[in-house]
């Protein structure tokens, strides 16, 4: 009996498998490609969704045996397999064995190879930490481009996610480009034909090359792909901020003339088409960055509307909440900030928000249609307002003014002209040639800064405090080439408001 039942089970166990294969089929069925003697197929519903959402392996970049090997081997323990292989990679690092971190660092790639973080962490710590631990300069560079290799062969297996490529312009950009030897650098990346390959010569500019793969992270954005956790603003930001470094990377070069204004005019273009760009805040907002001064203006005459409508309503209100106070509050907003106590500083803060007034409070002293009319005009005034505030905030964070007014400033001849003597006389005086030709080069130079800085087509640039700090480097160098002359600091000095207006700086520069 028990031998029958027994049967009977493995019957019903063999029908319900039978019976569970259809829909596994349905299910887990790969998708084909069509060939010669036979049409594709789209696959089961697992590998169209597969498909639908770009998660398959081929849509997510370049297919790797190996990797897909590797993955095998670990019998699921992928997880426990890469741990392992990071606390190798922790014990080379610290024995400074480069060899080894850097076999190490490909096997956990082999392993993780849709791991973003793996490329991105490990890719920093070859640019950035190992290649710190070198003194010649040659090795620096090696290590600082194998970690942009890096980060390229994690592209090849994620071809759509735009950070990857974001961290390759990163890197080629800044860390070529600001590195204390990026004088050095500067030129090895240029002569690193491994690097580039067919790449012209004239193309090689790490600023140039950084700017390439930023693009092509814009590129994926705008066709859909995640930014995940980066802002918008910096992200758009870093492509044309390429395009400005590269114009002054020229002049540090001693490049000036025509080939500078022309790469200044294109910073100048590509950071005005940035501020062109529809950019989400994290306020749920689409913002433009241009759009602050439209919305100043446009605060402006909603302010003036209202205020012909109400006129003297806000203070009127202002002086009733001030009068209807109590002498404790009274008394407290009446103390010096300095000589309150704790408990007098909460009711400073809950008297200032009473004595509060706003646009809405004065539209609701209106009555009839005129109420309606003012409080919508106080509605739309607070809100933009409110979107005027938020550009203004995300302006402040990529210096967006400051930057367009420095294109336009830098393509002007006398601008030119100031650069290329202010070179032409530091290089005398570097070198320790010709001090009087250094002093007469300064100069004339500072001179031709005197003309921009009076030129009316840029007003007020005389109280900008980003171009006095550049303004005050030169000076300081024209104060060493007076003191290695035995010259004394002229009083007539031809920028002397500059050291006056920003006498912080300068005290700072000294």
């Amino acid at each position: 009996m028990t031998s029958r039942r027994s049967f009977y089970l493995k019957i019903a166990y063999l029908m319900a498998i039978g019976v569970l294969l259809l829909p596994l089929s349905c299910l887990s069925q790969p998708a084909t490609t069509r060939v010669k003697t036979a049409q594709g197929s789209h696959g089961g519903i697992l590998a169209q969704i597969r498909r639908d959402h770009g998660l398959s392996e081929a849509q997510l970049g370049e297919i790797d045996p190996t990797s897909e090997t590797i993955k095998l081997a670990t019998f699921g323990l992928r997880g426990v397999a890469a741990n392992i292989l990071w606390e190798k990679a922790n014990r080379y690092d610290k024995k400074k064995d480069w060899t080894n971190l850097s076999a190490t660092l490909q096997q956990i790639a082999k392993l993780e190879p849709h791991f973003i973080a793996v490329w991105r962490f490990q890719a920093w710590r070859v640019s950035y930490n190992v290649s710190a631990q070198f003194d010649d300069y040659r090795g620096r560079y090696h290590w600082v481009i194998k970690g942009i290799d890096f980060l390229k062969e994690g592209i090849r297996y994620n071809e759509s996610e735009p950070v990857l490529y974001w961290d390759v312009g990163w890197y080629t950009s800044q860390k070529i480009g600001r590195a204390d030897e990026h004088k050095q650098f500067r030129r090895m990346f240029r002569e690193d034909d491994d690097f580039h390959g067919s790449r012209p010569p004239e193309l090689r500019d790490n600023w140039l090359v950084g700017k390439e793969s930023f693009a092509e992270a814009e590129e994926l954005v705008d066709k859909g792909a995640s930014l995940k956790k980066m802002s918008p603003v910096l992200f758009y930001s870093e492509r044309p901020m390429c395009q400005m470094n590269y114009a002054e990377a020229l002049e540090d070069d001693g490049i000036f003339e025509e080939k500078a204004r022309l790469s200044w005019n294109r910073a100048g273009r590509e950071w005005y088409e940035y501020g062109d760009r529809d950019i989400l805040s994290t306020f749920g907002d689409v913002i433009q960055l241009n759009d602050r001064q439209r919305y100043h203006q446009m605060t402006g005459e909603l302010h003036a509307q209202l205020d012909a409508m109400t006129p003297g309503m806000q203070e009127q209100i202002a002086e009733e909440r001030k009068a209807a106070l109590s002498e404790e509050e009274r008394k407290t907003i009446e103390t010096p900030a300095e000589d309150r106590t704790e408990a007098q500083h909460r009711l400073a803060a809950e008297v200032n928000r009473k004595l509060q007034v706003t646009d809405e409070d004065a539209a609701k002293r209106l009555i009839g249609a005129e109420r309606g009319r003012a409080l919508d005009l106080a509605k739309k005034l607070a809100e933009t307002e409110r979107i005027g505030k938020i550009i203004a905030r995300y302006q402040d964070l990529v210096n967006y003014e400051y930057w367009a007014r420095r294109a336009a400033v830098e393509q002007t001849p006398e601008a030119l002209e100031a650069r290329k003597l202010l070179y032409e006389g530091r290089q005398a005086f570097v070198e320790q040639t010709n001090l009087p030709l250094a002093k007469e080069k300064y100069e004339a130079g500072l001179a031709k800064w005197r003309e921009v800085l009076d030129s009316p087509e840029f007003p007020g640039l005389v109280r900008d405090g980003e171009f006095a700090r550049d303004l005050i480097d030169a000076i300081k160098v024209y104060r060493r080439i007076l003191d290695a002359s035995d010259e004394p600091f002229p009083e007539d000095f031809i920028l002397r408001d500059i050291l006056e207006i920003h006498k912080n700086l300068a005290e700072q520069a000294d």
